[in-house]
């Protein structure tokens, strides 16, 4: 009697749980020592946020699990060391960043695990976060959680950035931990991306541009610059090396100005002559990027530029303090 108290304490007791944490669910195994035949989870609160058939004794033969209030009772096969492994709703991560430094200096790119849980604490010998674009609904969790893990594939499970964090002792609330840093230096980008217009003055947009010095999954980015807090912007998903784009809304120094003329006319045809001007404000080089659409059918004379079935792209180097005038033609339905 004494030892199958012993073996059933030592069931209970987790000797140091892995936890996966994904967006709006988490997966936690915990080795236990087993009883013959029969053991009782005893799970309490945290039963009401582990998915009904996720709940699995690994290294056992199953025969029966009942769940019976906040207790659920496993009889199998076997006996010995085993692994509990459930879901766990009541856990769940995402990643986010912070970029600081100055404007003629490089900067620090650091990313942020945020994981928030609810119910008793955790003690994580292994913490792993999985994050990327995965929208999971409160109440649909458990199935796309089930299907996302049936679903994975070894180093990258469904599609998502795998991040390996300190192991540690999760407590109730959230929990902010930093990860990754790296030194990067960002190219500063102006941006023009609408439907064409004739107006005098047309506003730009502000961002970055600077290679992925890490797997970036989507989440915010918060920028500072020489001390001042810049915006927040989202970060587009990117694998390491490749070069990825944020945009922390219009920029009130920097505009583009516009002139158009008509420069020839038919009977169902005009053509116009279009100059864009824009002067780098700043004391640093930026790049612009132009993109425009047109209403079709339509024809456009613009050198250096990408032509699209829908209008063209740019991109054009400033140096600090440089004006450049484009120049094009386009020719639309009178």
């Amino acid at each position: 009697m004494r030892k199958a108290l012993a073996l059933l304490f030592l069931g209970l007791v987790a000797l140091g749980q892995e936890v996966v944490v994904y967006p709006g669910f988490a997966e936690v195994k915990e080795p236990v020592v087993l009883p013959p035949s029969t053991w009782v989870y005893l799970a309490g609160e945290r039963l009401a946020r582990i998915p009904q058939g996720s709940l699995r004794l690994l290294g056992v033969e199953e025969a029966e699990r009942v769940y019976q209030g906040g207790a659920v009772l496993f009889r199998y096969r076997g006996e010995g060391q085993a692994v509990l492994r459930y879901l766990y709703t009541g856990l769940s991560g995402e990643v986010f960043y912070t970029l600081e430094g100055g404007p003629l200096s490089p900067m620090r790119l650091t990313a942020w695990a945020r994981l928030r849980l609810e119910g008793e604490a955790l003690e994580a010998k292994r913490l792993t976060l999985l994050a990327g674009e995965a929208s999971l609904l409160e109440a649909r969790a458990p199935q796309a959680a089930l299907r996302a893990l049936g679903e994975a594939s070894p180093g990258s499970p469904f599609g998502l950035f795998r991040y390996e964090l300190p192991g540690r002792k999760l407590l109730p609330g959230t929990t902010e931990i930093p990860f990754l840093k790296a030194a990067v230096a960002p190219e500063r980008l102006l941006r023009y991306q609408a439907p064409f217009r004739t107006d005098r003055l047309l506003p730009v947009e502000r961002g970055y541009r600077f290679p992925a010095p890490f797997p970036l999954a989507p989440g915010t980015l918060e920028v500072t610059e020489a001390g001042f807090f810049l915006g927040q912007a989202p970060m587009p998903p990117t694998p390491e090396g490749e070069r990825t784009e944020v945009w922390l809304g219009r920029d009130l120094e920097a505009r583009l100005a516009r002139r158009v003329e008509r420069v020839g006319e038919g009977e169902k045809e005009a053509t116009y002559r279009v100059e864009t001007r824009l002067e780098n404000p700043y004391p640093y080089p930026v790049a612009l990027l132009l993109s425009e659409t047109f209403p079709r059918p339509f024809r456009l004379d613009f050198p250096g530029a990408d032509l699209l079935p829908e209008g063209y792209r740019l991109e054009v180097p400033l140096k600090p303090k440089e004006v450049r005038t484009l120049v094009y033609r386009l020719t639309l339905p009178r």
